[in-house]
């Protein structure tokens, strides 16, 4: 056990909170205006807790003097992404394949219903796959609550070794808190011993996976595994239901209404310079929002308030490319790419 495991570990750790978020803004922003009404609210509610489940990794991180980092082509994702359980996560529209996706990602520790086997259509758009810094440096494959509990373990190993205030001697004025960053579903946790390190990352497998016994937390939420699950079988869970059986009234999914984005897209997938172009703006917002995460990261915390105006000029963008069919491919959309070195700018035409 050593310190410089546990910064591998929680670097990894950050990085996979991070993976997860571009999917589910493709599925969440190609639902068309106007329906899934539930469906939308389950997974914009999803993204944001997996944006603090990345600030809660990173919060602990710092606090055993690390440096997170994501920005730069070597720390932001790239799809499709394999994860520590071996799932594999592509950009893809909302859909039953990607709902299922998602509940593998987010699975309590017990085997998923159905086997991880991708529609054809979207095998083949996986032509080169991204292994997640959480599955290399992981023994096995493993879910990712799984992947916590190797972290809490070797965090309360390495603290007996060496002493709580030896392993948590980051600088405090490096921790993401409430001042910075709220947007309900929990809040962060500041970081400056082992206590606080336990809650932070109980905090981040219990909003995702939940417990096996019931689909509710403590405090009557569902993880996010259960919320899934609301939209795989089209019922909303009651209180007193029982894990994968929710008897409520429908939510309302409805497949057809949704954009059919191009899985994994890439900008070159677009010869249309107006595409193109879009596609350069929405990569341009990325960039820009991992740049500022980095920099909240590493000591300058209220970088986190502009974010959320870049993260908005993302979520413009990629509302741009998903209304836009594209030329002979069989009725698929376009959508974002969140390429970090896309190709070379194309100049969109002048209007008429």
């Amino acid at each position: 056990m050593s310190v410089d495991r546990l910064h591998e570990l929680l670097d990894a750790a950050v990085k996979l909170e991070l993976a997860t978020i571009p999917p589910y803004l493709c599925a969440l922003y190609s639902i068309r205006p106007g329906g899934n009404e539930e469906a939308t609210l389950v997974i914009r509610s999803i993204v944001v807790e997996e944006m603090l489940h990345m600030i809660l990794s990173a919060n602990v991180l710092n606090a055993i003097g690390g440096r997170p980092r994501v920005a730069g082509k070597e720390n932001a994702p790239h799809y499709p992404h394999e994860l520590p359980n071996g799932i594999v996560m592509d950009l893809q529209p909302f859909s039953a394949a990607s709902v299922e996706a998602f509940l593998r990602v987010e699975n309590p520790q017990h085997p998923p219903e159905t086997s991880d086997s991708a529609p054809a259509t979207l095998m083949g758009r996986r032509t080169e796959l991204h292994r997640s810094s959480a599955r290399s440096v992981s023994a096995g494959p493993t879910t990712i609550g799984a992947f916590y509990g190797e972290i809490l373990d070797e965090l309360t190993t390495v603290a007996s070794e060496i002493g709580e205030r030896a392993l948590f001697c980051g600088d405090p004025a490096r921790q993401i808190s409430g001042d910075f960053y709220y947007a309900g579903g929990g809040a962060p946790v500041a970081v400056t011993d082992l206590a606080s390190a336990r809650r932070a990352l109980a905090e981040v497998v219990e909003q995702g996976e939940g417990e096996m016994a019931s689909p509710y937390d403590e405090d009557g939420d569902l993880a996010h595994f259960y919320r899934l699950e609301q939209l795989k079988y089209d019922r909303s869970y009651l209180r007193s239901d029982t894990v994968g059986t929710p008897t409520g009234p429908s939510v309302g999914v409805d497949f057809r209404a949704v954009y059919p984005m191009i899985p994994n897209p890439r900008e070159a997938d677009y010869a249309d310079p107006d595409l193109r172009a879009a596609s350069a703006t929405a990569n341009r917002a990325w960039i820009r929002l991992l740049e500022q995460t980095d920099n909240a990261f590493d000591g300058a915390p209220s970088n986190l308030i502009p974010a959320v105006h870049t993260m908005f000029r993302l979520r413009d963008a990629m509302v741009v490319l998903l209304a836009n069919p594209l030329p002979d491919s069989d009725g698929h959309h376009a959508g974002p790419t969140f390429e970090w070195e896309p190709s070379a700018p194309v100049r969109a035409r002048a209007s008429r």
